[in-house]
């Protein structure tokens, strides 16, 4: 049973955070390297910023991984990247080495418009999709909306970014795709719970 899912904005107060969207695109023949080298050092990583999601795209994106980074205002996330910068240990050991194996790299800014009350304690499979509409349908029996932001600087801006965790992919993954909508299924990185991300 298809499950039509949106919560009430109106009234709602101004967003006390921001939130970044991140997509490294890896080459094939350097996706085992950047996963080895983040896997070793991302829990090394200084303090700064807090991850709510890091995952691998499994389906719609081939050598992705995608995060989600929350800052108290645009300048926290400034602030943030400059520390980032100035820790040269940090881009000896990690920075730099997996600049030159990422292929690409993207980033939107997200507000936050609905968050399920709890935080992911069991690992989940994920469904991120960016749709012009407000609202998604969930299908399968453990389909959960765990949060819905609208993307304010970047190449979607206006639409509406959905992620959808389950137990497993096929409750996940759209009944009835909707045209102008891009979907991608996702796993949690192992490193994930060394992060404290909220969805893992």
């Amino acid at each position: 049973m298809l499950r039509l899912c949106a919560k009430r904005l109106g009234g709602a107060k101004q967003p006390s955070h921001v939130y970044e969207l991140r997509t490294h695109t890896i080459a094939p023949h350097n996706y085992d390297a950047f996963n080895q080298l983040t896997m070793k050092h991302m829990s090394l990583r200084p303090t700064v910023g807090a991850c709510q999601g890091y995952w691998t795209v499994q389906l719609g994106g081939v050598g992705q991984f995608v995060q989600i980074w929350r800052y108290d205002d645009l300048q926290h996330r400034y602030e943030c990247h400059k520390e980032l910068e100035n820790d040269q240990e940090w881009v000896r050991s990690y920075a730099k080495p997996t600049d030159e194996l990422i292929e690409s790299k993207s980033n939107q800014v997200l507000r936050l418009l609905h968050r399920e009350g709890n935080a992911s304690t069991k690992s989940y499979k994920y469904l991120m999709q960016m749709s012009p509409h407000k609202e998604i349908e969930l299908s399968g029996p453990s389909a959960i909306l765990a949060a819905t932001f609208q993307v304010i600087v970047g190449d979607d801006e206006g639409k509406y970014l959905h992620l959808v965790k389950g137990h497993n992919l096929d409750d996940v993954i759209p009944v009835n795709p909707m045209v102008c909508c891009r979907s991608k299924l996702l796993g949690p990185v192992r490193w994930s719970t060394s992060m404290n991300c909220l969805w893992r």
